[in-house]
């Protein structure tokens, strides 16, 4: 999806295991903010940060993401990568989130999302980049229409 990520600043929501902001440091990122409610994918997040000797470059936060886009304000993000719960509505996410400072007109929108969801409504809000189908999954890289 990204081959370099130098510099950037990246929000990684729903982070689980932490791969996908892991990923985004060894490639470069300066920086990510990982947001997990789970306790036990949480742990698996710290380990995971741990391990890959990245805690300098992360910003753990063990709290619900709808909790942390109402309550905190956490800078302007280059990436802010969604993958909610399937059962999820991106919605309940995606409305609270532009209504904060977290972005600006260049910040990237990942979204991971079910393959066969109608993912159309994001148009209204967002210019399409680049959409992608994988196995059971569809991604979705957007920036905010101006």
């Amino acid at each position: 999806m990204f081959m370099r990520c130098d510099g950037q600043r990246w929000c990684d929501m729903f982070a689980g295991s932490g791969a996908i902001g892991l990923e985004a440091l060894s490639r470069g990122a300066k920086e990510v903010v990982f947001i997990e409610q789970d306790k036990e994918a949480f742990k698996v997040l710290r380990s995971n940060v741990e391990t890959c000797k990245m805690q300098t470059q992360s910003i753990l936060i063990h709290d619900d993401a709808i909790h942390v886009i109402h309550n905190q304000s956490l800078g302007v993000f280059d990436v802010i990568f969604m993958d909610p719960p399937y059962d999820m509505s991106l919605e309940w996410f995606i409305e609270p989130l532009l209504k904060q400072a977290w972005y600006d007109k260049d910040t990237l929108f990942v979204f991971e999302r079910r393959s066969q969801e109608d993912l159309s409504s994001l148009s209204l809000r967002f210019e399409i980049i680049k959409q992608r189908k994988v196995g059971q999954s569809q991604y979705v890289i957007a920036c905010i229409k101006v």
